[in-house]
């Protein structure tokens, strides 16, 4: 599977028919749960859990870049990365955080928080869609108030 067609990206890239603008505010969408609201993120966890506590940080307004943010923006933006990877270091200890921003199917800006354990191999490419893992509703919502209660 490649890029989409130069037409489609330009589109997406303008935000015509972006998918993380159409329902990145829900409290559910086909890809992922709503934890959390601030002024100028959400921050979702992904359904797919391969990578348990995997966890999105996704800019409310659409932006491909991160040079494309004000300045403010774009304090706010790492800002509520740091204080959602905090979050996630005292909900689930990782060894290492993994931050990733890279928008080549979406040209929204976010970024993955990814949990890296000590049973990883610290040397293989991150890969979230290795597998998917799917957990039953009690443990979604068990995760997502956790993460709630840790964001404060």
């Amino acid at each position: 599977m490649g890029w989409t067609s130069v037409a489609e990206w330009d589109r997406l890239k303008a935000g015509v028919g972006c998918p993380m603008c159409a329902d990145i505010h829900l409290d559910e969408n086909a890809f992922s749960y709503k934890v959390a609201e601030f002024e100028h993120t959400y921050v979702r966890l992904p359904k797919n859990q391969y990578q348990r506590g995997w966890t999105l940080v996704v800019l409310k307004r659409h932006a491909n870049e991160l040079f494309e943010l004000t300045e403010v923006e774009l304090a706010a933006f790492w800002r509520d990365v740091a204080h959602v990877a905090q979050a996630l270091d005292h909900v689930y200890h990782p060894a290492k955080i993994n931050y990733s921003v890279f928008g080549n199917l979406c040209p929204h800006v976010h970024c993955h928080l990814i949990l890296q354990t000590f049973a990883d191999d610290p040397h293989a490419p991150v890969n979230m869609h290795a597998q998917v893992v799917l957990l039953a509703p009690d443990e979604y919502r068990a995760a997502i108030q956790a993460l709630q209660q840790a964001l404060g």
